[in-house]
């Protein structure tokens, strides 16, 4: 008769009982495997092995006062360590590790800190740990000014103000940047507000045309479109999607003479993966992830696999990266042995198109920690295998705080002679003020009832 393994046993601290881990500690398949013994406040050295919750400068998570001093303060991020301790030891070892970020609700963050927590024991009770990140960790913030009075002032430029984006230009070449050098001089289109902007630049592969979201200010579902160069101006020439739902980072990649187009598509199971035609229209090649809701999927080739590049939204918004891989187009879309790949809201979400460069795959990403399209983060990715993943970071590119647009910097890519990025500021328009006020009217009001 088979042999069973019986469960290994464990001490967990740096985390309270709360109801998500009671729920992880009677998970029957994380049972079978180990016996979790919750001493939330125990400390190295310990008689039995000891798996901790820390922070980077190596304090308990559940310390007294941790979470209200890190909520809502710079850097706007948090780094979450499981340490692992041998019995009677003070050495740890960094089973995995996720940076979070901390500008949001007091509620909705104090949520994912013990969501994170306890995804970091779950996987490593299953075998899926991420092992330490080749990313330096955030501390926890320092700071004068409390974390309510920095979250209100946020409340009310959002109640006040609108996001503007708008495509622009930079002639620097590539090995520039991965020199750490900034983007340079950035040509803007449409500086100015209107009725709807422009973001997600993706190249046309073939022709001198960039792919893009067309966003209306009025409430109304992005679409994308296909623009193109006139002068110093940008012309819309033609709806690529228009279906009446929301599209909008319309990732483009080109192989023996075709065309792809992965567009984003957040209801669940809607990532679809096209053949973009020459005249514009569209064909479906394949349903990419029918059960699951995914943000900013970017598709590239690594050796023999095609790969998606993509955030699960059921696991946060802007904090994690996500793999999957195929043979063929057509799929079977199969997920990465570990899902995330990478949480960290400084740069897991994708932010535009995976580059070759010196035999070597470059990664753009999202930093979301002070707001959403920060900056773009540039990693070097290290090791992509259906099992394993790491990159490390090399280059960070900011807006221009004397620019047009000091906001956010949120798309990468190159058409082959240039770069093209989106940015972000932050306008005061009365009439989306107005709208606002009357939705949430609309939602207050007693409904009736006959």
């Amino acid at each position: 008769m088979p042999t069973t393994t019986p469960p290994m046993a464990v001490v967990v601290s740096g985390i309270g009982m709360t109801p998500v881990v009671r729920t992880l500690l009677d998970d029957p398949a994380l049972r079978r495997r180990w016996i979790m013994r919750p001493e939330p406040h125990c400390a190295p050295p310990c008689p039995a092995r000891l798996w901790r919750l820390e922070t980077a400068a190596g304090e308990a998570l559940n310390a007294n006062g941790l979470l209200r001093r890190t909520w809502h303060r710079p850097p706007y991020a948090l780094t979450i360590r499981l340490m692992q301790y041998e019995p009677g030891s003070t050495l740890p070892v960094i089973l995995d590790e996720a940076t979070i970020g901390t500008r949001r609700a007091w509620v909705e963050f104090s949520s994912t800190v013990t969501r994170t927590a306890t995804r970091l024991l779950y996987d490593a009770a299953m075998g899926r740990s991420r092992g330490p990140s080749r990313i330096d960790a955030a501390l926890p913030a320092q700071g004068w000014l409390p974390g309510w009075l920095l979250q209100q002032a946020r409340r009310w430029q959002e109640r006040v103000t609108d996001e503007w984006w708008s495509l622009g230009v930079s002639a620097t070449p590539l090995p520039e940047i991965m020199a750490g050098r900034p983007l340079g001089a950035v040509h803007w289109f449409h500086p100015h507000p209107s009725a709807a902007y422009l973001a997600d630049p993706f190249p046309w592969h073939g022709f001198d045309r960039i792919l893009c979201e067309e966003m209306p200010r009025d409430g109304r579902p992005g679409r994308i479109v296909s623009v193109r160069r006139n002068g110093d101006a940008l012309e819309v020439e033609q709806a690529v999607l228009d279906d009446g739902a929301h599209h909008s980072y319309p990732s483009t990649f080109a192989e023996n003479g075709i065309v792809y187009c992965l567009p984003e598509s957040v209801e669940r199971g809607a990532t679809r993966l096209y053949r973009l035609q020459d005249d514009g229209g569209l064909s479906v090649v394949c349903d990419v992830a029918p059960d699951r809701r995914l943000a900013d999927p970017t598709l590239f080739r690594w050796q023999d696999r095609l790969w998606i590049a993509c955030t699960d939204l059921d696991l946060g918004s802007a904090d994690n990266l996500c793999l999957l891989h195929a043979a063929e187009p057509s799929g079977p879309w199969i997920p990465h042995a570990k899902w995330p790949v990478r949480i960290d809201v400084r740069g897991a979400r994708p932010g535009g198109m995976v580059f070759h460069y010196d035999g070597h795959l470059l990664r753009p990403g999202q930093d979301c920690a002070r707001t959403y399209g920060a900056a773009v983060a540039l990693h070097a990715v290290t090791e992509l295998t259906p099992t394993d993943f790491a990159e490390i970071l090399v280059a960070r590119l900011e807006p221009d705080d004397t620019g047009p647009f000091p906001s956010g910097l949120h798309t990468l890519v190159h058409d082959g002679v240039r770069f093209w990025v989106d940015g972000k500021r932050f306008v005061f328009d009365p009439m989306i003020v107005v709208r606002r006020i009357l939705r949430r009217l609309r939602v207050s009001a007693p409904q009736r009832v006959g």
